[in-house]
């Protein structure tokens, strides 16, 4: 039996062979090869155009390849939207907000990008009033026996899910398709749980599906499951294959995994020889702390798991910042390419006023404190944490 776009409920799963397995794995990596070279082209071929605008006389300025990476935080997610809110208050020029030629989102960086993506004001607004109104059903939870006794989650979240249907609305998805018509780029990142691995899905092409059958439900069910903390938020079943949080692989979608073959830089330099490589520039919001605050756990699971799965999930994606400015510094050595890297992230000595999630006065303090930081450009980070 084959599932598609759906959370499991209670139907068990029919077993498949490792034979099976390791042979649906090795087609998904192909496919998901192939998705993105295609994606990469298309990011080449736009930019491109642009080049050739400005050559011609038809703009001011050279073109430059910008990239916005969210990162997953769960409700701090409310610090990235107040950010972008903040940054359009940024007056024109290098620093204003610019038009992203790709947005890609992780976990709660994945509810946000597609509004990145429209990166208009009212996109913005709307994304930012969706975090300072938590609403009590985002997580319901569904009793401590429910999970003991194998339930697919310890939590529901009827609320999360009706919220984030109402805000990506059909209007929405008609705008996402046609603002990528011109080769922009709208990825987001799952966890595979079945093949052990990440997988990045392109929300454009999903948009378009969506708008061709009328079925909406496997936009919703990648998003859902990218934020889908694993055993918290129930998992998603998407192509007989489980999916959680896209967290698990990589709290950040910045291309690590493409071969250099495969990069921007290389694309442009192999498509078009002797054409300068536009300058790449990388802004990466991290909807956490960079270094968690120090705090006593008590030898319980209930104070052991979580706060593992925070300093893991913390570490990995500090460590994913760094390797972003190494390659970044390779290109540049090796590919004489023009690459400027920046992120910002909430202050390691922030506290919450209160503990829990999804409280409204804490993510109303982080949506504050976003666009504070992101209305003053020397919040930006230029140096590898």
């Amino acid at each position: 039996m084959t599932l598609t776009a759906c959370t499991t409920g209670e139907i068990p799963r029919l077993p498949r062979t490792q034979a099976e397995l390791v042979s649906a794995r090795n087609a998904g990596e192909a496919q998901s090869a192939a998705d993105n070279r295609a994606l990469i082209a298309r990011n080449v071929a736009r930019v491109k155009g642009e080049y050739d605008d400005y050559v011609a006389g038809r703009a001011a300025n050279p073109p430059i390849f910008d990239l916005l990476i969210l990162s997953g935080g769960g409700d701090w997610g409310a610090f990235g939207a107040g950010v972008l809110k903040g940054w359009g208050r940024v007056p024109s020029g290098p620093a204003a907000r610019p038009i992203f030629d790709a947005v890609t989102g992780v976990s709660t960086g994945a509810l946000i990008a597609p509004f990145a993506f429209l990166n208009d004001e009212s996109s913005i607004d709307r994304i930012v009033e969706l975090y300072r109104n938590p609403q009590p059903d985002w997580m319901r939870p569904r009793g401590l026996l429910a999970f003991l006794t194998g339930g697919a989650s310890y939590a529901d979240t009827p609320g999360l899910e009706r919220d984030i249907r109402a805000a990506l609305d059909l209007t929405m998805m008609r705008q996402l398709v046609e603002a990528g018509k011109d080769g922009r780029v709208l990825a987001v990142n799952t966890s595979n749980l079945d093949f052990g691995e990440m997988r990045a899905w392109d929300l454009i092409a999903e948009a378009q599906r969506a708008l061709e059958t009328g079925n909406r439900e496997r936009v919703y069910s990648i998003l859902l499951a990218s934020a889908g903390i694993p055993g918290a938020f129930p998992p998603r079943m998407i192509d007989g294959n489980l999916y959680v949080d896209g967290a698990i692989t990589g709290n950040v979608l910045y291309g690590a995994r493409i071969p250099e073959a495969d990069s921007f830089v290389t694309v442009w330099e192999h498509s078009y020889p002797g054409t300068p490589v536009p300058k790449i520039r990388y802004w990466l919001i991290f909807n956490n702390q960079r270094r968690p605050p120090p705090e006593v756990v008590q030898p319980e699971w209930t104070s052991v798991l979580p706060r593992s799965t925070f300093a893991s999930t913390r570490t990995a994606t500090v460590n994913s910042i760094r390797h972003l400015f190494a390659l970044a510094e390779v290109s540049r050595l090796k590919q004489k390419a023009d690459i400027e890297v920046r992120f910002m992230a909430v202050p390691d000595d922030w506290t919450p006023s209160k503990p829990g999630v999804f409280i409204k006065a804490v993510m109303n303090d982080l949506a504050d404190m976003g666009e504070r930081m992101g209305a003053d450009p020397s919040n930006w980070q230029t140096k590898s944490p």
